[in-house]
């Protein structure tokens, strides 16, 4: 039997926390932006006035995901913006 010691989880670097956040904030996003805007709107309907024949599903599909990419372009400006910050505690001249 072979034990190997757990040595804990291992330790993400800063950019990957930054890329995981932005994806798992813009999808919340993005979910509920989905929710919403197609309470109102019927996607079928939508598709249909710019002469697109589309069913149900792939309208809320083609929504998820303009959705998702509209709020993680978003994420990522606010992130960007957050690491390039100057301190608090530096001196600005």
């Amino acid at each position: 039997m072979i034990q190997e010691e757990y040595r804990g989880a291992r330790k993400w670097s800063r950019n990957k926390q930054a890329v995981a956040t932005v994806i798992w904030i813009s999808f919340l996003a993005a979910s509920v932006a989905t929710m919403l805007f197609f309470a109102l709107f019927d996607p079928v309907e939508l598709f249909a006035t710019v002469g697109l024949v589309i069913g149900a599903q792939s309208g809320y599909a083609l929504g998820f995901f303009f959705f998702w990419f509209i709020s993680a372009g978003c994420s990522a400006v606010t992130a960007w913006l957050v690491r390039t910050a100057p301190k608090r505690d530096q001196q600005q001249t």
